[in-house]
């Protein structure tokens, strides 16, 4: 069979619009690598990836192509320890491997295969299921539940560092973007925003005016901060409705001021128990505009099994549907960890 001229696997490679078919094509042979070098350099932009913490390997669904893959290219980890080890995604691209046995902690990229070792965590991240994290170019922020430690990457420290200003937060999520880290405190709505180089404190948005949810969620859009919150006497509704309340907010503003969120224009919400963030729906057909997408975790029935599903809550109509597709019919086993959404890449930065 004659070999194919790398002109024209470049072109090929050129036209693939999935991470996994570039990884597929690469996968090949040394030629059809070098060929698709470019793509996986440049790819198309991709709708997030949902992150399932299912035994005995975590899965990735693509809701664009309703597939689910195993694994893709985690690192193998040690015999046994695959069932101590925790997941937990970053909208970055880079997963949080935690050993719940050792503390063991490590950045993990599902979609290049790369890792990057980190110092074990404290002991006491040993009593609680609570966690939450994010990850900027110069570092990694993590907390579960009373106040936060980070860790610099390059070079990488050799331990957990407290920020004394945080000492005293009681942390449900943390997002990083554009410089920043934003830690979010559930029980009060309140956001303090760190920079993630100095790692002081330069801003602390306080909660709009609501009775304070029993559940709330934090999303960093750009220069705006949303608030999904959702009542005590949203549960007796039913499943239609997501989020009884919604805010906005410039944080960047020196006076921030909050807004009920009635619109998000050509963008949509992801949003799990980690994190939140917006991505344009332009040129994606399968995601709807102004609306906010999120994961539902049930019990089986008669099983300890679960059963995850999207869920997509349009601000306008403020009603919720349960988006078709193949995990509707799953059971899975759960290990630990949280369903969680990742943005698809194959930059390490």
């Amino acid at each position: 069979m004659a070999a194919i001229a790398p002109d024209l696997l470049t072109i090929v490679s050129g036209g693939l619009t999935e991470l996994a078919d570039i990884a597929r094509f690469r996968s090949v042979c040394t030629t059809w690598r070098d060929a698709g070098e470019e793509a996986a350099a440049t790819p198309p932009l991709q709708p997030p990836w949902l992150v399932l913490p299912s035994s005995p390997s975590p899965l990735f669904f693509c809701p664009r192509e309703d597939r689910l893959y195993p694994n893709l290219r985690l690192p193998v980890p040690a015999a046994g320890s695959h069932l101590r080890r925790r997941l937990y995604a970053s909208p970055h691209g880079w997963t949080l491997a935690i050993d719940r046995t050792g503390l063991a902690a490590s950045l993990l990229h599902p979609f290049t295969g790369a890792a990057r070792p980190l110092p074990s965590l404290p002991a006491y991240f040993a009593e609680t299921d609570d966690l939450s994290w994010d990850v900027s170019p110069h570092g990694v922020m993590v907390s579960c539940g009373e106040g936060v430690l980070v860790c610099a990457l390059d070079p990488l420290a050799e331990s957990w560092a407290p920020i004394p200003t945080m000492a005293d937060r009681n942390v449900s999520s943390i997002n990083y973007a554009a410089g920043d880290f934003f830690v979010f405190e559930e029980d009060v709505c309140r956001t303090t925003i760190v920079d993630s180089i100095t790692m002081s404190v330069t801003a602390v948005i306080q909660a709009p005016h609501v009775e304070l949810p029993t559940e709330a969620r934090m999303v960093v859009a750009g220069d705006e901060l949303f608030i999904l919150a959702k009542s005590k006497w949203m549960y007796i509704f039913g499943d239609d409705v997501d989020f009884s309340k919604a805010f906005c907010v410039n944080h960047r503003s020196p006076n921030p001021a909050w807004q009920n969120l009635t619109s998000i224009g050509e963008r949509a919400v992801f949003v799990d128990s980690l994190h939140g963030f917006t991505v344009g729906t332009a040129g994606f057909r399968n995601l709807e505009s102004n609306t906010i997408y999120s994961v539902d975790t049930k019990e089986a029935t008669r099983s300890s099994n679960v059963k995850y599903s999207v869920k997509a809550f349009n601000l306008e109509s403020r009603t919720s549907k349960k988006l078709a597709c193949r995990l509707n019919d799953l059971e899975m086993s759960q290990r630990g960890g949280a369903a969680s959404w990742t943005i698809p890449s194959l930059a390490e930065g």
